[in-house]
């Protein structure tokens, strides 16, 4: 009896000791699991950390080649952004709203944002469309970088802001630097004493808004790449290719180019995209908007898809430029 009894013992401490084994081993499992997701995440973060924590140099606009910027337009308000991006017509455009207008233009800003400027700017745009929006440019890069908190913004527009206009003498078209201070003198004398004197007084209105102004003001490539804060160059991709959707009943064929970035350009991308999610960047290339989309949430990608574009051969003249730079 003391055998069997024994035995028995033997064979319930057994299944106990099975029973253990197993709980402990799933334990153990569960234990495992969590520690890798613990690793992964933890091991996310400090990729996080060192794309955020390098400190990129300011890009400077590539003026011959591609250059894509942000605008600071994520209020829910567009009409109460500095700038707003218009689809019409298959393109993309940037227009300084009349809000943006009345917030650059306004004397609390200094002696230099008075709303006569703003109207001599006026006048000039609308006698010479190029020197015009030249004296616009250091103004909407001040108003700019008073959106993003810059403490001196209102001293980046000062007399000895440096232009480059371009003058027309017969057929030939001359380039020549000049300043804000001596192109404003020499609108402000046109507008008092010269022959487009009715048209100037024509054009101006209450706080600088005149009839275009009230519509939005379409800014020049050139301009916003000069003024708007310079997110990514073509040298920050190492290739691109173009995926195309088809037709359907309720929209035309759209085209969504796909960006390879370099280690830096990454970086930077997502530098940038972490604080400006639903802001707009703009693409431009040689001298013209290419395309223009929102940043929808904050981008830590290698490859970045921007689409759908429904305009085939700016999308096309990116994704050219880009693989040409990627071959030198």
């Amino acid at each position: 009896m003391g055998l069997f009894a024994n035995s028995g013992d033997a064979l319930a401490s057994g299944s106990g000791r099975v029973s253990w084994t197993k709980e402990r081993g799933t334990r153990n499992l569960i234990y495992g699991f969590v520690l890798i997701l613990a690793i992964g995440f933890g091991g996310m973060k400090v990729h996080d950390y060192l794309l955020l924590a390098k400190t990129w140099p300011a890009l400077a606009p590539d003026q011959e080649g591609l250059t894509i910027v942000g605008t600071l337009d994520a209020k829910g308000d567009y009409d109460r952004n500095l700038i707003k991006i218009v689809l019409a017509n298959q393109t993309s455009r940037a227009e300084l709203t009349d809000f943006g207008w009345r917030t650059i233009f306004d004397e609390k800003n200094g002696p230099m944002f008075s709303d006569s400027i703003g109207n001599t700017i006026q006048y000039a745009r609308s006698v010479d469309s190029e020197s015009g929006y030249a004296l616009l440019e250091p103004y909407l890069k001040a108003a700019l970088a008073k959106e993003m908190k810059q403490p001196d913004w209102n001293t980046i527009v000062s007399r000895d802001y440096p232009l480059t206009v371009s003058e027309t003498h017969g057929k030939t078209t001359v380039t020549r630097q000049t300043t804000l201070g001596a192109l404003l003198d020499k609108y402000i004398a046109q507008g008092k004493f010269g022959a487009d004197k009715g048209e100037h007084e024509q054009s101006e209105g209450g706080s600088g808004s005149g009839r275009q102004v009230e519509h939005g003001t379409t800014i020049p490539a050139d301009i916003l790449a000069k003024a708007c804060p310079v997110v990514l160059i073509g040298s920050n991709f190492t290739g691109a290719w173009l995926d195309e959707q088809p037709e359907t009943v309720f929209s035309s064929k759209t085209y969504t180019i796909h960006l390879n970035l370099t280690p830096e350009g990454r970086s930077r991308f997502f530098q940038w995209s972490s604080k400006h999610d639903h802001e707009s960047l703009v693409f431009v290339l040689k001298h013209r908007v290419a395309t223009a989309g929102r940043i929808a949430q904050t981008m830590d990608v290698n490859d970045w898809s921007v689409g759908p574009i429904h305009d085939q051969e700016m999308a096309q003249a990116v994704v050219d430029y880009v693989n040409s730079q990627a071959k030198r």
